[in-house]
Protein backbone atom coordinates (compact mmCIF):
# COMPACT_ATOMS: atom_id res chain seq x y z
CA UNK A 1 0.00 0.00 0.00
CA UNK A 2 1.52 3.20 -0.88
CA UNK A 3 2.22 5.49 2.06
CA UNK A 4 1.45 9.40 1.87
CA UNK A 5 4.97 11.50 2.66
CA UNK A 6 4.84 12.91 6.36
CA UNK A 7 6.26 15.97 8.31
CA UNK A 8 7.75 14.98 11.48
CA UNK A 9 7.20 17.55 14.58
CA UNK A 10 9.96 17.43 17.37
CA UNK A 11 7.68 20.31 19.97
CA UNK A 12 8.91 21.58 23.66
CA UNK A 13 6.99 20.81 26.63
CA UNK A 14 7.44 23.93 28.81
CA UNK A 15 3.31 24.85 29.28
CA UNK A 16 1.07 24.73 26.78
CA UNK A 17 3.03 27.75 24.91
CA UNK A 18 5.00 25.34 22.09
CA UNK A 19 2.74 22.75 21.60
CA UNK A 20 -0.21 25.27 21.23
CA UNK A 21 2.23 27.37 18.58
CA UNK A 22 3.00 24.15 16.67
CA UNK A 23 -0.63 22.71 16.65
CA UNK A 24 -1.47 26.23 15.08
CA UNK A 25 0.81 25.13 12.39
CA UNK A 26 0.30 21.81 11.75
CA UNK A 27 -3.67 23.00 11.74
CA UNK A 28 -2.71 25.05 9.28
CA UNK A 29 -0.46 22.13 6.90
CA UNK A 30 -3.46 19.77 7.19
CA UNK A 31 -5.29 22.48 5.33
CA UNK A 32 -2.75 23.48 2.83
CA UNK A 33 -1.59 19.97 2.52
CA UNK A 34 -4.31 17.09 3.38
CA UNK A 35 -2.35 14.08 1.58
CA UNK A 36 0.30 14.68 4.19
CA UNK A 37 0.16 12.76 7.19
CA UNK A 38 1.68 14.69 10.61
CA UNK A 39 3.62 12.39 12.82
CA UNK A 40 4.39 14.42 16.38
CA UNK A 41 7.10 13.52 18.71
CA UNK A 42 6.61 15.00 21.85
CA UNK A 43 5.79 14.33 25.51
CA UNK A 44 3.01 16.92 25.61
CA UNK A 45 -0.35 15.37 26.33
CA UNK A 46 -1.35 13.54 22.86
CA UNK A 47 -5.17 15.61 23.89
CA UNK A 48 -3.16 19.01 22.88
CA UNK A 49 -2.88 17.89 19.55
CA UNK A 50 -6.06 15.86 19.08
CA UNK A 51 -8.14 19.20 20.61
CA UNK A 52 -6.79 21.51 17.92
CA UNK A 53 -6.14 19.84 14.88
CA UNK A 54 -8.68 18.75 12.43
CA UNK A 55 -6.81 15.74 10.86
CA UNK A 56 -5.42 12.74 12.30
CA UNK A 57 -1.92 12.36 13.66
CA UNK A 58 0.77 9.88 14.38
CA UNK A 59 1.85 10.18 17.90
CA UNK A 60 5.11 9.00 19.35
CA UNK A 61 5.75 9.93 23.54
CA UNK A 62 9.05 11.25 23.23
CA UNK A 63 11.20 13.89 26.03
CA UNK A 64 12.57 16.31 23.25
CA UNK A 65 14.02 18.82 25.50
CA UNK A 66 14.13 20.20 28.84
CA UNK A 67 13.27 23.48 28.71
CA UNK A 68 12.74 25.75 32.12
CA UNK A 69 11.55 23.34 35.21
CA UNK A 70 9.39 25.92 37.14
CA UNK A 71 8.82 26.06 40.53
CA UNK A 72 5.43 28.10 39.93
CA UNK A 73 3.61 29.50 36.33
CA UNK A 74 5.98 32.61 37.27
CA UNK A 75 8.58 30.82 39.09
CA UNK A 76 11.70 29.58 36.83
CA UNK A 77 14.73 27.08 38.73
CA UNK A 78 17.86 27.87 37.00
CA UNK A 79 19.57 25.47 39.13
CA UNK A 80 17.05 22.18 38.84
CA UNK A 81 17.14 23.43 34.96
CA UNK A 82 21.29 22.96 35.18
CA UNK A 83 20.62 19.61 36.76
CA UNK A 84 18.01 18.14 34.43
CA UNK A 85 20.17 19.04 31.59
CA UNK A 86 23.13 17.20 33.02
CA UNK A 87 21.43 13.99 33.31
CA UNK A 88 19.33 14.48 30.05
CA UNK A 89 23.00 15.19 27.77
CA UNK A 90 24.65 14.17 26.17
CA UNK A 91 22.67 12.33 23.42
CA UNK A 92 23.25 8.61 22.92
CA UNK A 93 24.19 8.08 18.94
CA UNK A 94 22.27 4.65 19.17
CA UNK A 95 19.21 6.90 20.62
CA UNK A 96 19.61 9.41 17.88
CA UNK A 97 20.29 6.53 15.03
CA UNK A 98 17.10 5.05 16.21
CA UNK A 99 14.85 7.97 16.03
CA UNK A 100 16.57 9.15 12.03
CA UNK A 101 15.47 5.41 11.23
CA UNK A 102 12.02 5.43 12.67
CA UNK A 103 11.36 8.60 10.70
CA UNK A 104 12.78 7.05 7.55
CA UNK A 105 10.41 4.20 8.32
CA UNK A 106 7.41 6.72 8.89
CA UNK A 107 8.56 8.25 5.21
CA UNK A 108 9.00 11.66 6.95
CA UNK A 109 10.08 14.59 4.44
CA UNK A 110 10.52 16.91 6.48
CA UNK A 111 11.29 17.64 10.44
CA UNK A 112 9.54 20.75 12.31
CA UNK A 113 11.28 21.85 15.60
CA UNK A 114 9.26 23.92 18.15
CA UNK A 115 11.88 24.97 19.57
CA UNK A 116 13.66 20.99 20.32
CA UNK A 117 17.20 20.46 19.49
CA UNK A 118 17.11 17.16 19.36
CA UNK A 119 14.60 17.27 16.43
CA UNK A 120 17.58 18.93 14.89
CA UNK A 121 20.15 16.39 15.37
CA UNK A 122 18.07 13.89 14.74
CA UNK A 123 17.43 15.27 11.20
CA UNK A 124 20.63 15.57 11.00
CA UNK A 125 20.84 12.06 11.31
CA UNK A 126 18.17 10.88 8.70
CA UNK A 127 19.61 13.42 5.78
CA UNK A 128 16.29 15.07 6.20
CA UNK A 129 15.80 18.91 5.96
CA UNK A 130 14.66 20.71 8.88
CA UNK A 131 12.92 23.49 10.07
CA UNK A 132 13.57 25.73 13.07
CA UNK A 133 10.55 27.87 14.48
CA UNK A 134 11.43 30.07 17.11
CA UNK A 135 10.77 33.57 19.14
CA UNK A 136 13.52 32.39 21.21
CA UNK A 137 15.81 29.29 21.20
CA UNK A 138 16.83 27.81 24.82
CA UNK A 139 20.54 29.25 24.49
CA UNK A 140 19.18 32.43 24.49
CA UNK A 141 17.00 32.21 28.07
CA UNK A 142 19.60 29.92 29.45
CA UNK A 143 22.44 33.16 29.32
CA UNK A 144 19.74 35.23 30.94
CA UNK A 145 20.59 33.13 34.12
CA UNK A 146 24.20 32.34 33.85
CA UNK A 147 25.22 33.84 37.63
CA UNK A 148 22.12 32.16 38.77
CA UNK A 149 23.11 28.64 37.37
CA UNK A 150 26.55 28.64 35.58
CA UNK A 151 25.99 24.75 35.08
CA UNK A 152 23.34 25.96 31.92
CA UNK A 153 26.67 27.53 30.33
CA UNK A 154 27.65 24.82 28.50
CA UNK A 155 24.32 23.74 27.40
CA UNK A 156 23.59 26.63 25.92
CA UNK A 157 26.86 26.71 23.80
CA UNK A 158 25.51 23.01 22.58
CA UNK A 159 22.44 24.03 21.97
CA UNK A 160 23.61 27.18 19.73
CA UNK A 161 25.57 25.32 17.95
CA UNK A 162 22.42 22.77 16.89
CA UNK A 163 20.51 25.29 16.46
CA UNK A 164 22.46 26.88 13.74
CA UNK A 165 22.40 23.61 11.62
CA UNK A 166 18.56 24.26 10.71
CA UNK A 167 18.05 24.20 6.72
CA UNK A 168 14.90 26.34 7.48
CA UNK A 169 14.98 28.96 10.04
CA UNK A 170 11.61 30.94 10.73
CA UNK A 171 11.32 33.41 13.39
CA UNK A 172 7.97 34.42 15.05
CA UNK A 173 6.56 38.04 16.25
CA UNK A 174 7.61 39.00 19.18
CA UNK A 175 10.61 37.62 18.67
CA UNK A 176 13.60 38.26 21.53
CA UNK A 177 16.91 37.86 19.51
CA UNK A 178 16.74 38.97 15.50
CA UNK A 179 18.94 35.85 13.61
CA UNK A 180 21.04 36.44 10.43
CA UNK A 181 19.32 34.80 7.70
CA UNK A 182 16.11 34.06 9.44
CA UNK A 183 12.42 34.29 8.14
CA UNK A 184 10.35 36.65 9.69
CA UNK A 185 6.34 35.62 10.11
CA UNK A 186 3.43 37.17 11.96
CA UNK A 187 2.24 35.62 15.62
CA UNK A 188 1.34 32.15 15.53
CA UNK A 189 -1.58 31.03 17.01
CA UNK A 190 -4.57 29.31 17.18
CA UNK A 191 -7.84 30.07 15.58
CA UNK A 192 -11.26 30.22 17.68
CA UNK A 193 -13.88 27.73 16.18
CA UNK A 194 -17.38 28.53 18.27
CA UNK A 195 -18.69 31.86 18.60
CA UNK A 196 -18.65 33.48 21.19
CA UNK A 197 -22.04 33.87 22.32
CA UNK A 198 -22.41 30.29 22.11
CA UNK A 199 -19.81 30.01 24.55
CA UNK A 200 -21.48 32.00 26.74
CA UNK A 201 -24.82 29.64 26.58
CA UNK A 202 -22.24 26.51 27.53
CA UNK A 203 -20.90 28.66 30.97
CA UNK A 204 -24.34 30.06 31.63
CA UNK A 205 -22.79 33.97 31.53
CA UNK A 206 -24.98 36.34 30.43
CA UNK A 207 -25.02 37.66 27.10
CA UNK A 208 -24.45 41.19 28.64
CA UNK A 209 -22.30 40.64 31.60
CA UNK A 210 -18.62 40.78 31.91
CA UNK A 211 -16.61 37.71 31.07
CA UNK A 212 -12.83 37.45 32.11
CA UNK A 213 -10.53 34.75 31.01
CA UNK A 214 -7.76 33.88 33.48
CA UNK A 215 -5.11 31.89 31.97
CA UNK A 216 -1.64 30.65 32.96
CA UNK A 217 -0.21 28.78 30.32
CA UNK A 218 -1.08 25.28 30.95
CA UNK A 219 1.72 25.58 34.28
CA UNK A 220 -0.67 24.47 37.59
CA UNK A 221 -1.31 27.04 40.03
CA UNK A 222 -2.84 26.88 43.45
CA UNK A 223 -4.82 30.40 42.72
CA UNK A 224 -4.47 31.72 45.74
CA UNK A 225 -6.31 35.07 45.35
CA UNK A 226 -9.49 32.85 45.46
CA UNK A 227 -9.52 32.79 49.10
CA UNK A 228 -9.57 36.34 49.01
CA UNK A 229 -12.21 37.09 46.75
CA UNK A 230 -14.51 39.74 47.75
CA UNK A 231 -18.23 39.12 47.99
CA UNK A 232 -19.30 40.79 44.89
CA UNK A 233 -18.03 40.42 41.97
CA UNK A 234 -18.76 42.49 38.80
CA UNK A 235 -17.70 40.46 36.33
CA UNK A 236 -17.76 36.43 35.51
CA UNK A 237 -14.28 34.85 35.94
CA UNK A 238 -13.43 31.75 33.92
CA UNK A 239 -11.02 29.81 35.08
CA UNK A 240 -9.01 26.66 32.95
CA UNK A 241 -6.10 24.26 34.50
CA UNK A 242 -7.93 24.89 37.51
CA UNK A 243 -7.98 21.05 38.05
CA UNK A 244 -9.90 20.41 41.61
CA UNK A 245 -10.59 23.60 42.70
CA UNK A 246 -14.22 24.33 43.37
CA UNK A 247 -15.78 27.22 42.84
CA UNK A 248 -15.57 29.71 45.77
CA UNK A 249 -17.86 32.35 44.27
CA UNK A 250 -21.15 31.86 41.60
CA UNK A 251 -19.37 33.99 39.19
CA UNK A 252 -15.84 31.99 39.41
CA UNK A 253 -15.88 29.47 36.63
CA UNK A 254 -13.01 26.75 37.16
CA UNK A 255 -12.59 24.32 34.21
CA UNK A 256 -10.16 21.26 34.04
CA UNK A 257 -6.78 21.27 32.24
CA UNK A 258 -8.74 19.36 29.34
CA UNK A 259 -12.25 21.00 29.03
CA UNK A 260 -14.88 20.49 26.40
CA UNK A 261 -13.98 24.49 25.76
CA UNK A 262 -11.10 24.72 23.31
CA UNK A 263 -9.18 27.67 24.32
CA UNK A 264 -9.07 30.06 22.00
CA UNK A 265 -12.90 30.05 21.65
CA UNK A 266 -12.56 31.22 25.55
CA UNK A 267 -10.15 33.91 24.46
CA UNK A 268 -12.19 34.94 21.62
CA UNK A 269 -15.86 34.97 24.29
CA UNK A 270 -13.56 36.99 26.79
CA UNK A 271 -14.21 41.03 27.42
CA UNK A 272 -10.61 40.88 29.55
CA UNK A 273 -7.24 37.97 29.36
CA UNK A 274 -5.38 38.05 32.81
CA UNK A 275 -2.48 35.94 32.45
CA UNK A 276 1.13 35.56 32.50
CA UNK A 277 2.67 36.90 29.37
CA UNK A 278 3.90 34.07 27.83
CA UNK A 279 4.13 33.57 23.92
CA UNK A 280 0.81 31.51 22.77
CA UNK A 281 -1.11 33.74 24.97
CA UNK A 282 -0.52 36.78 23.70
CA UNK A 283 -1.01 35.48 20.46
CA UNK A 284 -3.91 34.33 20.94
CA UNK A 285 -4.95 37.40 22.79
CA UNK A 286 -3.54 39.54 19.56
CA UNK A 287 -5.76 36.92 16.63
CA UNK A 288 -8.87 38.00 18.47
CA UNK A 289 -8.07 41.74 19.56
CA UNK A 290 -9.24 40.59 23.51
CA UNK A 291 -7.78 43.55 25.92
CA UNK A 292 -5.05 41.78 28.42
CA UNK A 293 -4.54 42.50 32.09
CA UNK A 294 -0.86 41.05 31.69
CA UNK A 295 1.80 39.37 34.64
CA UNK A 296 5.24 40.15 33.38
CA UNK A 297 8.27 37.89 34.19
CA UNK A 298 10.83 40.41 34.46
CA UNK A 299 13.36 37.90 35.23
CA UNK A 300 12.51 36.04 32.41
CA UNK A 301 14.93 37.04 29.30
CA UNK A 302 12.20 36.79 26.87
CA UNK A 303 9.96 39.10 28.70
CA UNK A 304 11.24 42.69 27.38
CA UNK A 305 10.27 41.72 23.79
CA UNK A 306 6.60 40.32 25.02
CA UNK A 307 5.99 43.30 26.39
CA UNK A 308 6.89 45.62 24.25
CA UNK A 309 4.72 43.72 21.33
CA UNK A 310 1.91 44.11 24.33
CA UNK A 311 2.12 48.26 24.29
CA UNK A 312 2.06 48.27 20.63
CA UNK A 313 -0.42 45.51 19.11
CA UNK A 314 -2.87 44.71 22.22
CA UNK A 315 -4.90 47.22 24.35
CA UNK A 316 -3.06 45.79 27.60
CA UNK A 317 -2.15 46.69 31.53
CA UNK A 318 0.64 45.25 33.61
CA UNK A 319 -0.41 43.21 36.97
CA UNK A 320 2.52 42.61 39.27
CA UNK A 321 2.95 39.19 40.50
CA UNK A 322 2.48 40.11 44.06
CA UNK A 323 -1.27 41.66 43.25
CA UNK A 324 -2.13 38.78 40.74
CA UNK A 325 -1.29 36.41 44.06
CA UNK A 326 -2.90 38.78 46.48
CA UNK A 327 -5.76 38.96 44.90
CA UNK A 328 -5.78 42.64 44.39
CA UNK A 329 -6.26 42.67 40.67
CA UNK A 330 -10.28 42.18 41.48
CA UNK A 331 -9.70 45.56 42.40
CA UNK A 332 -8.22 46.84 38.94
CA UNK A 333 -11.37 44.81 37.14
CA UNK A 334 -13.48 48.15 36.94
CA UNK A 335 -10.29 49.64 34.86
CA UNK A 336 -9.23 46.82 32.87
CA UNK A 337 -12.83 46.35 31.06
CA UNK A 338 -12.48 49.48 30.02
CA UNK A 339 -9.74 48.49 27.75
CA UNK A 340 -10.97 48.27 24.31
CA UNK A 341 -11.09 45.22 21.88
CA UNK A 342 -8.65 45.62 18.89
CA UNK A 343 -9.46 44.90 15.45
CA UNK A 344 -8.12 41.42 14.55
CA UNK A 345 -5.18 40.91 12.17
CA UNK A 346 -5.46 40.05 8.40
CA UNK A 347 -3.24 37.19 8.48
CA UNK A 348 -2.34 34.55 11.02
CA UNK A 349 1.44 33.16 10.93
CA UNK A 350 0.26 29.88 11.10
CA UNK A 351 -0.98 30.05 7.47
CA UNK A 352 2.31 32.03 6.45
CA UNK A 353 4.42 29.12 7.96
CA UNK A 354 1.92 26.40 5.91
CA UNK A 355 1.96 28.39 2.91
CA UNK A 356 6.00 28.67 3.06
CA UNK A 357 7.14 25.24 3.69
CA UNK A 358 4.41 23.71 0.91
CA UNK A 359 5.64 25.80 -1.37
CA UNK A 360 8.92 24.94 -0.57
CA UNK A 361 8.92 21.29 0.27
CA UNK A 362 5.97 20.10 -1.21
CA UNK A 363 5.86 21.78 -4.87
Amino acid sequence: MHQPPAIAGFISYHGFGHASRAAAVMAALARFLPEVRLELFTDCPAWIFADSLGATFGYHPLKTDIGMVQRSPLEEDPAATAAALDAWLPWDTAHLESLGQALQRLKCRLVLCDISPLGLAVARRAGLPAVLIENFTWDFIYAGYFSAAPGLRPHADFFQRIYTRADLHLQTEPLCRPAVGAVRVPPIARAPRTKPGQIRRYLKVPADAPLVLLSLGGVPDRFHFLSRLPRRIDAYIVIPGADGVSSPHPRVIPLPTRSEHFHPDLLQAADLLIGKAGYSTIAEAWLTGTPFGYIPRPQSPESPALERFLQTHLASHPISAEDYTGGRWLCLLPDLLRLPRRRPPEENGADTVARLLAEKYFA
